[in-house]
C-alpha cells in the first residue's frame, strides 16, 4: 500500500523549501534511495506521488553535473573490476592449460 499526502493536501513545507533550493540553485531533485533524479518541475507535478511524511529525507537539491560525474566514475571503476576479473580468469585457465 502506497502512503502519499492526498493530491487535495496542500504542498508540505519541506516540499517547497527543497523546490526553492532546487530552483534557485539551478539544481535537480535527487532520491538518495532510488538512485532517480527529478527535474524541479517534474518533482512538483508528482510530489505527491514520492513524498510522505516520513521519506522527505530521502529526497535533496544536487547539482544534476554532480550527478552525471558520478554516474561515469562508477562505469569506470567497474570497468576496471570487470577487466581485473578479466586478467584473472584468463591466468588461471592459462596456468592451467600449461600444466597438462
Amino acid at each position: 500500500m502506497s502512503y502519499s499526502y492526498s493530491t487535495d493536501t496542500a504542498m508540505p513545507r519541506e516540499v517547497k523549501k527543497l523546490l526553492l533550493e532546487a530552483w534557485n540553485n539551478q539544481q535537480w531533485v535527487y532520491d538518495r534511495l532510488d538512485d532517480k533524479w527529478y527535474t524541479p518541475e517534474e518533482f512538483k507535478a508528482e510530489w505527491s506521488k514520492h513524498v510522505t511524511p516520513h521519506n522527505i529525507n530521502r529526497y535533496m537539491a544536487r547539482s544534476p553535473e554532480a550527478g552525471i560525474a558520478e554516474s561515469l566514475a562508477c562505469l569506470r571503476r567497474g570497468l576496471e573490476r570487470a577487466e581485473e576479473f578479466h586478467k584473472k580468469l584468463q591466468g588461471y585457465y592459462g596456468v592451467g592449460l600449461r600444466r597438462k
